[in-house]
């Protein structure tokens, strides 16, 4: 029984290591098709924020209908994002998913409670033939 006390302990350690990724995570990773439903279901409700996080040029090319564009790459996004209501539910997004990875990361830190990440990006949701909102 002393010999498996180690391999215990290292199973326990590994444990708790990858559980926090996953259990009581604030970050939901959905698909576009997840997105779009929580769209058609949360909008027009004041709880719910979509943030498309890409730069302000490629936000005019096409943004999904609602969002708004805090832009990762610019000085002070963080300070920004800790601005926001931690309270409402967030459906984040960026091209492909780095950017928006990266977004949600720190919102997890900051102590947002509901996150959901659209990992596939806008280059998914265009692949899919969905409404794009276009601004000039």
């Amino acid at each position: 029984m002393r010999a498996l006390a180690p391999l215990v302990a290292l199973a326990l350690l590994a444990g708790a290591l990858i559980a926090p990724a996953g259990a009581g995570s604030r970050v939901t990773d959905i698909t576009v098709e997840q997105a779009r439903e929580l769209i058609q279901q949360r909008s027009g409700t004041s709880d719910f924020v979509i943030l498309d996080v890409r730069t302000p040029a490629e936000f005019t090319e096409g943004h999904i209908g609602g969002a708004i564009n805090p832009d990762i790459s610019a000085p002070g996004f963080e300070k920004r994002l800790g601005a926001l209501d931690r309270g409402k539910t967030y459906l984040v997004y960026c091209r492909t998913g780095n950017r928006s990875l990266r977004a949600v990361q720190a919102m997890e830190r900051l102590g947002f409670r509901s996150v959901y990440h659209m990992n596939q990006g806008i280059v998914a949701w265009q692949q899919k033939r969905l409404p794009l909102s276009r601004t000039s």
